[in-house]
């Protein structure tokens, strides 16, 4: 079975993201999940989240969405925050 070079690329490069621990940025960038990049768009994803949220009216089912993704979002921030002991 021959392969192309082209799908020999998509393989390798597929394997690597899964392998790696990677965070995709919201302008779409994959960066180390541990970089300081991560955590500026940790940031912004808190702040983009928080404000939406709060443009929803209380007891709502997607106010409760939003809650669980800002609750996990806050526990990468304060694991990074540790790491670069940023306050």
């Amino acid at each position: 079975m021959k392969i192309s070079l082209l799908n020999l690329r998509k393989k390798i490069q597929n394997a690597l993201l899964e392998s790696a621990d990677l965070h995709r940025c919201m302008n779409g960038r994959v960066v180390a999940s541990d970089s300081e990049e991560c955590y500026g768009d940790l940031c912004d994803r808190i702040e983009d989240m928080t404000h939406n949220r709060n443009t929803m009216s209380g007891g709502t089912a997607s106010r409760a969405y939003y809650n669980g993704v800002l609750a996990d979002l806050r526990k990468k921030k304060r694991r990074l925050a540790k790491l670069y002991q940023v306050v």
